[in-house]
């Protein structure tokens, strides 16, 4: 029945027409729709993610796969790019930024964010009981970091778990290597041109960059709170918090992965060859 409810139900990747009708679409758990300065498409598992990532003060490992797009190509960029992650099953979400002054005359994309313009989250588990640590920096200084700091959450309780998230819920990181050399091959296709990489993120393609935006910490002499968490500047680099799993280790550039993965097709050709041939040949030995 639900199946049956979801075929019948309207569901479009349509940037300007998500803006203007401001509704929120669902299909097979997948959503989309316009709020906050952003159009976006996700999933529940997503909606609980981000909710444990606040309720954790931010202090998780957030890494992103950041797509630059040059601004009046956000809205053919967002169509394609939805559409994509909907039809790969991919499980957190997508957004995009709002254009300059839509709705709101004040939502202005600031330049510090240039080469962001489409966000791909994702998803990594981690246990909270577990003291949390991130990178101190100077407010004078954000380029280079002081030392690791522990930082203690308020809320004890294992927050992942609590909003119902598993290790389960991690997704091979093939599968987003694959989701970006598949949405790069589409900007290419409709001549999307990029953005410019973001400023202290780490690129792996012509439109695609790495980024872990898990919040750093900040001796600010300007304000009574000496040491606050803070979204890290683009000054920290691309791992800012200097958390011990870092994705630009494990996630290759999409040359190279275009590369073994003509590799590895060569390799089942003539494994394929090898093994049916000489099976064909026998075969065909003991019947004639």
């Amino acid at each position: 029945m639900q199946q049956e409810k979801d075929t019948q139900e309207e569901f479009y990747f349509d940037y300007v027409r998500l803006l203007v009708e401001n509704r929120m679409l669902h299909r097979s758990g997948y959503y989309l729709g316009a709020s906050n300065q952003f159009v976006r498409i996700f999933t529940l598992t997503g909606r609980r993610y981000w909710l444990a990532q606040a309720t954790s003060e931010h202090i998780t490992a957030d890494w992103k796969i950041h797509f630059s797009i040059r601004p009046r190509d956000i809205s053919l960029a967002f169509n394609l790019l939805s559409e994509l992650y909907y039809d790969m099953k991919l499980p957190i979400g997508l957004k995009a930024r709002y254009p300059d002054n839509w709705k709101d005359f004040e939502n202005e994309w600031p330049q510090h964010m240039s080469g962001r313009e489409i966000t791909v989250y994702i998803l990594l588990y981690e246990n909270t009981l577990k003291i949390h640590q991130t990178m101190l920096y100077s407010s004078n200084n954000l380029s280079q970091p002081i030392t690791m700091i522990d930082w203690i959450l308020s809320n004890t309780e294992d927050i992942y778990s609590m909003h119902d998230l598993t290790p389960k819920d991690e997704i091979p990181l093939d599968r987003y290597l694959d989701y970006a050399n598949r949405a790069e091959k589409l900007l290419e296709q409709y001549r999307i041109e990029p953005n410019g990489c973001a400023i202290g993120d780490y690129p792996i393609g012509k439109y695609s960059s790495l980024r872990n935006e898990k919040f750093v910490a900040i001796e600010d002499h300007e304000h009574d709170e000496k040491i606050r968490l803070i979204y890290p500047p683009n000054e920290c680099g691309y791992n800012g918090s200097k958390d011990r799993r870092d994705l630009t280790k494990e996630i290759i550039d999409l040359k190279t992965y275009r590369k073994r993965k003509r590799q590895n097709k060569i390799i089942k050709i003539l494994f394929t060859i090898i093994i049916v041939f000489p099976v064909i040949f026998f075969i065909n030995k003991l019947i004639f």
